[in-house]
């Protein structure tokens, strides 16, 4: 979110002015995250804080993360505590090597006008998502999600999974439990889905390109964070007004799960700056609440005690106060099991969305099916070995 960006930019200098520390902060694309830390590892040398979005690689480098298991405490007794999954995002072997800073939301965001035109249902169900990118397709207004190597589809292909009843992992992560009939269901209905209500560009789309598509009146519907939301309130008046949220659609047995982005700091024990470094992440803990108002609602707290309704700025505005209790139904990679190295890896080889891809795309199921739990059984094997 730029307003949030600039205001992070902000805060870090004056935060830096009170406190005698120069604060020098690199906005890097998301994308290009992993490549940076793969080199600042080797090199020992780099950035004091780093900052794992969306792709948690917190149990990748904890060997080389700084303990800040006594940030994590002070900030949790502040605040009511951490949401249980943050500590899979955040904890190996019951160590704090990060601080979870917030989470991204994943809802629904439909155009009511044109659902209303064709006397639809609000898309509160994947089988009312459907039937609206079908029916609404033939109009001009087609959906799209990607699929691609981005983090839109990592989190919203696992909601279409989850939603549909499937798991990745047992509870303990230690059992992959993917290949069932629940995850075939989701991939024949991803593949219907496309077939019917998107076209061909959603295999080269990155992570912005859903909200372009929603900002320019074309989508009838898309599953993203509310910066596609902000992008059209800020670019098209008129789309805007018609655009409402819903948390998630439920699967074929009522099941909802939204499938959030985490976000966490960590820092390199070869920093020079440790102590400044801790220091500056307890108190962004401290301004959650200013942080959610600078990001117009974007940004979700994991601590609990942040969840006091009226939340800032998703409290008050009549189509986003649902997300209040989004937590409820929020899910991470991995689900039911934690955020584990593993599923890390799973997660950042993109296997999950491939499958999906694949899928789509026209080859054999169960084929898609048998190499994707070869790819995800393999790189469990290997963590669990080693």
């Amino acid at each position: 979110m730029p307003a949030y960006d600039q205001w992070f930019d902000k805060f870090s200098q004056e935060w830096g002015e009170k406190n005698g520390v120069r604060v020098l902060v690199d906005h890097i694309p998301h994308l290009e995250l992993p490549a940076r830390y793969a080199a600042e590892f080797a090199a020992g040398a780099g950035h004091d804080l780093i900052y794992f979005v969306g792709q948690i690689l917190t149990g990748h480098y904890y060997r080389n993360l700084v303990d800040v298991t006594d940030v994590a405490g002070r900030l949790a007794k502040k605040y009511g505590g951490w949401m249980p999954s943050a500590t899979s995002a955040a904890q190996v072997g019951g160590t704090w090597y990060a601080i979870p800073d917030f989470y991204i939301a994943i809802p629904i965001l439909w155009r009511k006008d044109l659902f209303d035109q064709h006397g639809l249902a609000a898309p509160d169900t994947w089988e009312k998502f459907r039937t609206a990118a079908r029916t609404l397709k033939p109009t001009g207004h087609p959906t799209g999600i990607q699929f691609s190597h981005c983090n839109d589809a990592n989190h919203n292909w696992r909601a279409v999974l989850y939603c549909f009843g499937a798991r990745e992992t047992d509870p303990s992560g230690r059992e992959v439990l993917l290949d069932s009939k629940e995850t075939r269901e989701a991939l024949r209905f991803a593949k219907a889905l496309y077939e019917e209500g998107m076209t061909p560009e959603v295999f080269s789309w990155d992570d912005a390109a859903d909200n372009r598509y929603l900002a320019s009146g074309v989508a009838c519907c898309i599953h993203d964070a509310i910066s596609a939301y902000r992008t059209t309130e800020d670019t098209n008046p008129e789309v805007f007004r018609n655009t409402f949220i819903l948390p998630e659609a439920a699967g074929p047995g009522g099941e909802r799960r939204n499938v959030g982005e985490p976000n966490v700091w960590a820092i390199w024990k070869f920093s020079k700056n440790v102590a400044a470094a801790k220091e500056f992440v307890e108190y962004v803990g401290d301004h959650q609440k200013e942080a959610m108002t600078a990001s117009r609602g974007y940004n979700l707290p994991f601590l609990l005690g942040q969840y006091q309704k009226p939340m800032p700025v998703i409290g008050t505005d009549p189509k986003l106060h649902t997300l209040q209790d989004i937590g409820k139904i929020t899910a991470f990679f991995g689900y039911p099991g934690p955020m584990s190295p593993p599923a890390q890896e799973v997660l950042t080889s993109f296997i999950i969305p491939d499958m999906f891809t694949r899928v789509a795309r026209g080859q054999d199921l169960e084929a898609t099916v048998g190499w994707g739990m070869g790819e995800i059984r393999r790189i469990y094997a290997k963590h669990q070995a080693g």
